[in-house]
């Protein structure tokens, strides 16, 4: 009878141990969705400040050589 006991206890305890490790798990997991979020949302941030600026550069690039032309016109 205390065999089967202490196997009770034994499988208690192990299945203690196997839900506190699955809730370890969870949290991990979650917590690497949520990098993962994060770090997509920085992606996106990122690409729309590239796109703004290789607008502006093309803006630039414009103005610079409407002001060529200008100075070239009056040369």
């Amino acid at each position: 009878m205390r065999e089967l006991e202490a196997e009770l206890e034994a499988e208690q305890r192990r299945s203690r141990d196997l839900a506190a490790e699955v809730r370890k798990l969870q949290r991990l997991l979650q917590e690497q969705k949520q990098q993962a979020d994060d770090e997509r949302r920085l992606a996106a941030e990122a690409n729309e400040q590239i796109n703004q600026l290789q607008q502006r550069v093309k803006a630039l690039k414009r103005q610079l050589e409407e002001a060529v032309m200008k100075v070239i016109g009056w040369s």
